[in-house]
């Protein structure tokens, strides 16, 4: 999948069309209604003594205030909670409704034509994020997306515009809790002295939505290349996981890394035996899956892995024809790949045999015309751009192309499933 980027700013993305599926919220796109005026302290003690059934009604969570409540933003929810007692009351059981409510792919963060980054919805209407990320203004000038890990996101983050250091923060963009990633160092051994530190430069996020209240970092070192280093959120410190003298390929892949079952597989196809590694969250490599037999000597940049429906995929895009075959691990024990769907992508674009001169010029040129950028973690669908015009979804059971956009203002994604789960320890910030 393609790595995130762009600089923050208020940029708004492109038109786009709605297509299915997405999840049910309580949706900004609408603009709430008005809020009923909040009764003075003398009119409030009046209607409390003349009518206390009316009053307990006021409260009740399924009286007409909680149903305007039930429109608001979480974040907003989360401020109402100050305006009185009942409000606190109404608010809290929504707030609790929505933490426990599952959730599923909402929308892409994304780059428009000004290079400014944009979050887009799922289901269309206004953005479900704000990608300003206006709760770290107040501490940083200029910051940059570097991944997305489900709910949690890693931004390069500078103090001043002109600032040459600078920190890299996770945050999550719902909650609007933040924490900024120490620097990497421990101890050689229990009998030495002194620390050894080493250059934080290529983090990489790992957030399981099965475990909210805690994530993990992964951090190849430039200094060793036998040694990963390992950020947990629980503990706050950084540990170094060993062994790697001895395998061929490197500990992060973020360009093909799917997280399923609380271990993180990276697709590696530089290899001679091309293989999915299968990592812990301590950093150590558990299995390696083998990839499906057509994948074997496939191009590095045409394939990568996603989970949808609790199974691993794989994908490859043949990029001569431009076929895209894409697989599924239904028994894991076995490691035997199912081909699930093939399809001729070209036309999916509105494409034609006109237009192969073109096909082999990029080719030529290193350019990937089309590419997947996401699969939906619950249904057969997949996400396609062609890096020029068109984003779109395409369901791999009715065979059905939706247009996402078609002007060039949304090309890829960084896939974003809302959480509300608060973490565990205390952040650098938090606004709630």
């Amino acid at each position: 999948m393609p790595a995130g980027g762009g600089e923050a700013s208020n940029g708004r993305a492109g038109k786009e069309q709605s297509h299915p599926p997405a999840i049910r919220r309580r949706d900004e796109s609408r603009p709430a209604p008005p809020f009923p005026a909040v009764a003075s302290q003398e009119k409030r003690k009046q209607r409390k003594q003349r009518q206390p059934a009316a009053a307990e009604a006021s409260v009740s969570s399924e009286g007409p205030l909680a149903e305007i409540l039930a429109r608001l933003p979480y974040r907003s929810l989360c401020r109402f909670q100050c305006v009185s007692k009942q409000w606190a009351e109404l608010c809290s059981d929504l707030i609790r409704s929505i933490k426990t409510a599952p959730q599923t792919l909402s929308g892409f963060f994304h780059n428009n034509l000004a290079g400014n980054l944009c979050f887009s919805n799922l289901s269309g209407g206004r953005p479900l994020v704000d990608a300003s990320l206006p709760f770290l203004r107040e501490s940083y000038q200029r910051f940059k997306l570097q991944q997305c890990s489900t709910s949690l996101l890693l931004c390069k983050c500078w103090e001043s515009e002109d600032d040459d250091e600078f920190d890299f923060v996770v945050c999550n963009p719902m909650t609007e809790q933040w924490a900024v990633l120490p620097p990497i160092k421990w101890q050689p051994g229990e009998d030495d002295e002194g620390t050894e530190c080493f250059d934080l430069m290529y983090p990489f996020l790992v957030f399981d939505p099965a475990a909210p209240s805690r994530f993990v970092v992964f951090a190849p070192l430039m200094e060793s290349v036998d040694i990963v280093a390992v950020y947990s959120h629980e503990t706050g410190q950084w540990a170094p996981s060993s062994g790697w003298e001895d395998i061929a390929y490197p500990a992060v892949n973020p360009e093909c890394a799917v997280l399923l079952n609380g271990m993180m597989h990276f697709l590696h196809l530089t290899v001679d035996e091309p293989l999915i590694a299968v990592l812990d969250m301590e950093g150590e490599v558990s299995r390696e899956i083998a990839v499906p037999d057509d994948m074997l000597g496939a191009i590095p940049g045409y394939g990568s892995v996603g989970c949808s429906q609790g199974l691993l995929h794989a994908w490859y895009m043949d990029p001569h024809d431009y076929e895209l075959s894409v697989w599924v691990l239904k028994d894991y024990a076995t490691e035997e790949w199912t081909l699930k769907h093939t399809v001729d992508v070209p036309p999916l674009f509105g494409e034609t045999e006109s237009d192969e001169e073109e096909d082999y010029r990029r080719q030529e040129d290193g350019a990937h015309k089309y590419d997947v950028f996401a699969i939906h973690p619950e249904h057969n669908v997949i996400f396609l751009t062609d890096w020029k015009e068109v984003n779109l979804s395409y369901d791999m059971d009715s065979r059905q192309v939706h247009p996402m956009c078609t002007t060039g203002d949304f090309l890829g994604g960084l896939p974003f499933i809302p959480c509300f789960a608060d973490l565990a320890r205390p952040l650098q910030k938090s606004l709630f």
